[in-house]
């Protein structure tokens, strides 16, 4: 069995079982999840027919037929002459639908709050979080540019979140050691031992708290900068992230009057290099090299700025 596959079982197992949902009689009501779930959506909707919440739902009709005439029967909800259509009916909670949803509802709540009540503050964002990821990732509704948040200031915890971005996303494509992190520190090291907010900056772009994507200028001389760090999660590709960081690390040069701006970079980083090359970045150095277990020409990109 493909081992993502087998890992996503073992979740679905795991899930399903602590949220106590795998039983017929859902938090010991008379209904099961299903018609709680069909009373919700019930609720959340302002006009809603059978063949909708079979649609929503994505469940066999015949099935929905009957728990709706449960429902009419338990006076739970209500079938009301839709104004535009005189063949058809809307479906809404009845008083009685009310107040069991919202009966419903609080034990939820209640039961929620049980199961995370010894996290700490660290433990329940970690959670939020990677719901928020797993529900984005296997939904039709990608990230976009709007979901997107940029930064400056350096937080605790956020170089060494970069360090191992650059582990472990070059590990993955470019096949790089790990001696490629330990150069890395290195480079932080020397950034942080020399950092001047007025002419170094590190640019962070995030997503649901996390960061996503990076980019660094580093001064050398008053009169010229090294563009450093350059990193984008592949989730985030194609979303004009890479782009705006590039424009913003560029346009701080300018403001702060750098005459030259270089880059270090390797053969092997194609995307990348297209998007210097679109910047105006000019190759001016070439040497092959054989280091963190690949070989390879370790090149440098110039751009004038006067």
């Amino acid at each position: 069995m493909n081992t993502t596959t087998s890992k996503i079982r073992s979740f679905n197992r795991f899930y399903t079982s602590h949220l106590d949902i795998l039983s017929q009689h859902y938090l010991d009501s008379d209904y099961s999840l299903t018609e709680v779930r069909i009373l919700y959506e019930i609720s959340e909707s302002k006009i809603i027919t059978a063949q909708k919440i079979t649609d929503i739902l994505n469940l066999d009709k015949g099935y929905v037929s009957r728990i709706i005439k449960r429902f009419l029967k338990e006076n739970i909800i209500l079938k009301v002459a839709s104004l535009e259509d005189k063949r058809a009916f809307n479906i809404e909670l009845s008083t009685s639908g009310k107040e069991l949803l919202q009966s419903l509802n609080n034990k939820v709540e209640q039961q929620i709050e049980h199961k995370i009540e010894n996290l700490n503050f660290f433990e329940k964002e970690n959670l939020l979080n990677s719901m928020h990821t797993i529900k984005n990732l296997l939904s039709e509704n990608k990230p976009v540019q709007s979901d997107i948040t940029y930064r400056h200031e350096i937080n605790p915890g956020d170089i060494g979140y970069i360090i191992y971005l650059h582990g472990f996303i070059y590990g993955n494509e470019s096949d790089f050691s790990n001696e490629f992190e330990k150069y890395v520190i290195k480079t932080f090291y020397n950034f942080l031992e020399n950092y001047s907010p007025e002419y170094d900056r590190i640019w962070m772009a995030e997503y649901n708290n996390k960061i996503v994507g990076c980019i660094a200028i580093q001064h050398q001389t008053n009169e010229e900068a090294q563009l450093r760090w350059f990193l984008l999660d592949p989730t985030f590709r194609g979303l004009g992230i890479g782009k705006k960081l590039l424009n913003d690390a560029v346009g701080f040069c300018r403001e702060k009057k750098f005459k030259n701006v270089f880059l270090l970079t390797t053969s092997m980083q194609d995307t990348a290099l297209e998007m210097y090359k679109k910047a105006g970045f000019t190759l001016t150095e070439s040497v092959e090299v054989k280091q963190w277990g690949k070989t390879f020409r370790d090149e440098r990109y110039d751009l004038k700025l006067e």
